[in-house]
Order: structure tokens, then sequence, then C-alpha cells
């Protein structure tokens, strides 16, 4: 579990988040939402354990946080089976299962015969792709995404977010998300958060089963963002929890 009591951080004398407190629980999917500097890389560099709070109780039981950045960052001089076996070597894996692993993650991902590929012959998807099966392949129980298909068309956008959280369910990970995009968020995650303003405003939309709910509250979302104010008292609204 991660918790956050009463977090706050500053770089210099820039208030980016102030008195948060925050949960997610062991296979919690929650998203992040917030305008441009807002904290939300901050959040999640936290969970990381990249960043340490100025105040407040910091509480982290994940063993296996992982974080996926925008882009790929896959080594140019490396193959692609390479890029994820590099890795798993690296965390102590035996090589005979670490090549194991990248081959069954490049078929789950559907870039089975892109193991020999270099980097620069692969095309953004492809590469979003490679990214993330070297994600799963070093097994987080606790995976970051920091808006890693927002440069991707809407398509392609939506069909590895729904591959990533098929992936998510399958391997129990957790799963905090950063995103530009309400309506495509909504569909991966149990509740949002919105940071605006160094606080946090939470969405929890658990009940919402059927598409006009989800799109109903993305829809709420969306202006919620586009306003940066509390939503009122007749929108829903939750203490984080």
């Amino acid at each position: 579990m991660l918790e956050l009591k009463q977090v706050s951080l500053k770089f210099g004398t820039s208030q980016i988040l102030n008195a948060i407190d925050f949960r997610l629980q062991p296979g919690e999917r929650v998203g992040v939402l917030g305008s441009s500097g807002a904290g939300k890389s901050t959040l999640l560099k936290l969970a990381a354990g990249l960043l340490k709070p100025s105040h407040g109780t910091y509480l982290n039981a994940y063993r296996h946080p992982l974080l996926v950045f925008q882009e790929p960052r896959l080594l140019p001089w490396r193959s692609i089976h390479d890029n994820i076996e590099i890795p798993l070597l690296a965390a102590g894996v035996p090589r005979k299962e670490a090549r194991l692993r990248a081959m069954h993650w490049l078929e789950r991902v559907d870039l089975p015969d892109a193991g020999k590929a270099w980097p620069a012959e692969l095309s953004g998807g492809m590469a979003q792709r490679a990214a993330l099966a070297r994600a799963f392949a070093l097994q987080p129980d606790l995976l970051l995404l920091d808006e890693p298909f927002s440069a991707l068309d809407p398509a392609l956008r939506v069909a590895l977010s729904r591959l990533c959280n098929e992936c998510v369910r399958d391997t129990g990970a957790a799963l905090l998300c950063i995103s530009h995009h309400p309506h495509e968020l909504v569909e991966m995650v149990d509740r949002c958060v919105l940071i605006a303003g160094g606080k946090l405003q939470a969405f929890d939309f658990e009940d919402a089963r059927n598409s006009q709910s989800r799109a109903a509250t993305a829809h709420l979302l969306h202006q919620t963002l586009l306003r940066q104010e509390t939503p009122g008292a007749d929108q829903t609204k939750r203490t984080v929890a």
C-alpha cells in the first residue's frame, strides 16, 4: 500500500503539493489529472521513491514500483529483445528466465517478431508497446504511467491503454496513471484525482458501470480540469482515502 498523510512538497519557494492525503491499495487503479505544472509527475515520483516529501508522513509498502515515461526511452544501440532482457539481468534474473520473459511479453504486446529489430526501426506505437513489455517483464507491483500514450494518435492511445489495463488486471499490480484525456482514462481506472493548487480532488466512479455513466463522469472531469475549481456540492466528490 502507498499512503501519504498531510504530505507537502516544495521546490525552492514553490509549493507543489500542500498537505495532501492519498492512499493506493494493491490492485487498485487510479488516474491523475491536472494542468501543466500542477504536480502530477511529482506525485508519481513520490510514489516511485524518487522524491521525498518536505513534510508529512510517507509510507510505501510496494517493493517493485516502476515508472514508465512519455517517451519509450529504449537503448538505440541494442535490439528490442536486449532492451527488455538487460534490465532483467541487472535485477538478478537468470539469463534463461530473462530470455523467456522477454519473449513472453513481446508476444503479449503483439510484437512477437520485433525482438531482433532496432528501436529506430519501430513506429511510435510499436516502441511504446516495447516499453510496456519491458515494464511488465520486470513484474512491478506498482505501475506508474506518466502520460505514456499522449504523443500517439487517438485510436492507438485507446488500443494501448486497453492493453495496459488488461496486463495490470492479469498481474494484479496497482496502477497510477497520468493522462490529459479523461474520456480514455475513465476506462482504465477505478477513480481519479485532480491536482489543483497543490490539493487533491477525488472522483470515484466505481459504480458507474455502464458507458453512459462513465461518459458523464468523464465529461465532469474534463469540465473540472478546464475550470480547475472544486466541484459543486451536487457533483461526485469525496475526500481522498
